[in-house]
């Protein structure tokens, strides 16, 4: 049984079946998942988006009520909505560090984009992402695969941000902060070469020309301003976020795979849905099983609640490299 990260729980509880009535339905030839109730070679896994009704404290998907561990999931999850709400606040206006404070002196290095405005952008986009996912469950909507897209965003966010904040040393955490910055000005100039491929009159030309010269220009800057030139490796990142949010070991290994897991919902490739389904006794004749993926509190709680805790870790960071220093 593998740990819930920031719960305390495991995931080996029993959970109820719900089934719903707009179910789509698609054949596919895959393993079934550890989790799945049948060893056999195939498998077509029926898909349902589910709806949550919270009545009087007592949550309920279509009438079946929750298992003591989806709704211990269910409120840790609408527990954040302060937090999330506090954050969602202060993405409304510039916070800049004060004067002598470490993001002070390290935004220094490359003013024509602070380290300190980066860090908090990648904080207050991973808010975004789980206040969209804690949304749609108050909305009653419970996805099987989009949510984990959802979370993967804000795990990628909340971790990217505690990755440049959190080392002591000033020279890392410039290094790390100019490191996503080489790849986001890398990934912009892979857009201007689309761009420039395509039919444009004289005046959008014109304009291209000039953000492709002002894009060489920053790229020049960040590769003078480095120590290394090392490419961003957001595998790296999850596990180093992992390390500081994390005391226990078994829940920094948790995070990294569902980094992993969710990676396949992210780019559509299905296997990571076949982890969350319950599969049936294959036909005998095609040996081909029916599987249900319906969506599942327990499941969505585990990347909502450590990348809560992460992006809580990133924020703290972020206040905390914002203060000047104390006089002793």
């Amino acid at each position: 049984m593998r740990p819930l990260p920031g719960t305390g729980m495991t995931d080996g509880s029993t959970r109820t079946t719900w089934r719903a009535s707009d179910s789509a339905v698609a054949s596919v030839e895959e393993r079934p998942s550890r989790r799945s109730a049948v060893g056999t070679g195939q498998c077509r896994c029926r898909l349902a988006a589910q709806q949550t009704r919270l009545l009087g404290g007592t949550a309920t998907v279509r009438g079946v009520a929750l298992t003591e561990v989806e709704h211990a999931a269910l409120t840790q999850m609408l527990d954040t909505a302060p937090d999330l709400n506090r954050w969602r606040l202060r993405a409304h206006s510039v916070e800049e560090p004060e004067r002598g404070s470490d993001l002070a002196i390290d935004d220094e290095i490359f003013p024509h984009m602070a380290i300190s405005q980066f860090a908090r952008t990648s904080l207050a986009l991973a808010s975004e992402h789980l206040r969209l996912a804690l949304e749609a469950i108050k909305a009653r909507q419970i996805y099987p695969s989009a949510h984990f897209t959802v979370l993967r965003g804000a795990l990628v966010g909340a971790s990217q941000a505690v990755w440049i904040l959190g080392p002591e040393d000033r020279g890392q955490r410039r290094e790390r902060a100019l490191t996503v910055l080489a790849e986001m000005y890398a990934q912009m100039n892979k857009y201007y070469k689309f761009l420039d491929s395509t039919q444009l009159d004289d005046s959008d030309r014109a304009n291209l020309d000039d953000q492709r010269l002002w894009l060489s220009q920053r790229q020049t800057g960040v590769t003078e301003a480095r120590t290394t030139n090392a490419s961003l490796n957001l595998t790296n990142v999850i596990g180093a976020a992992s390390n500081y949010a994390f005391a226990n070991s078994a829940h920094r290994e948790a995070v990294q795979w569902l980094w992993r897991e969710m990676s396949a919902d992210a780019h559509v490739l299905g296997w990571s849905l076949f982890q969350r389904s319950t599969f049936g006794p294959p036909n005998r004749r095609t040996g081909i099983g029916e599987g249900q993926a319906l969506g599942s509190l327990e499941h969505i709680a585990e990347p909502f609640l450590a990348s809560y805790r992460i992006l809580r870790c990133g924020w703290s960071l972020f206040d905390r490299r914002c203060e000047p220093p104390t006089a002793s």
